[in-house]
């Protein structure tokens, strides 16, 4: 306990000293008060130019919700890297191993992107897609296993599924970037 409390005054020591003269940075988090400091001309001037317009609720609700986070993964480069690894792997483990993970990366790449279009659709047409999407996933089950089936060898077997996993996912997000393309407002 009191090497805790001391680490913890010299952490806090250490801070006030990095923090000392800069009184007009204003700190996020810190008192749970907006800063005291002052605002010089330009900051309130690139504060002003950079603040977005305040939305209604209903406005918000329109323009979606991940809209209106403003965050969307980018998943591109690590695919990139794990598609390259695994075509440069020689095990059968290990290529099944880095095959699972390209697949686990389009499918999260495929739920980010279904989900960021149903926050722009109505209650009726956010069913219907998820019945859709419901009955794809289905399809792309057994699009699995019918590669998987086709090989004896289990490491061959895997890996065929594992394709057709990647490349039934990689056509579903196709079809949602066009569907996305028609449902949002740019």
């Amino acid at each position: 306990m009191r090497v805790f409390t001391r680490a913890r005054g010299l952490s806090v020591a250490f801070a006030t000293l990095m923090l000392a003269g800069c009184e007009s940075i204003p700190m996020p988090f810190m008192g749970g008060e907006e800063s005291d400091a002052p605002v010089t001309p330009r900051a309130a001037e690139v504060e002003k130019e950079t603040k977005k317009p305040e939305l209604s609720r209903n406005e918000k609700i329109a323009r979606g919700l991940s809209e209106e986070l403003d965050w969307f993964p980018d998943l591109e480069q690590p695919l990139a890297q794990l598609e390259s690894q695994f075509a440069a792997e020689s095990s059968p483990e290990a290529r099944n191993e880095t095959l699972s993970s390209v697949a686990y990366l389009y499918d999260t790449q495929l739920f980010v992107l279904f989900q960021d279009m149903l926050d722009f659709l109505p209650r009726d047409a956010r069913v219907k897609e998820l019945t859709e999407q419901n009955a794809w996933l289905d399809r792309r089950r057994s699009a699995m296993t019918r590669a998987f089936l086709q090989f004896d060898d289990e490491n061959e077997a895997r890996i065929a599924a594992g394709q057709a996993f990647i490349e039934a996912t990689q056509a579903r997000i196709e079809e949602i970037e066009q569907k996305r393309d028609l449902i949002i407002i740019k």
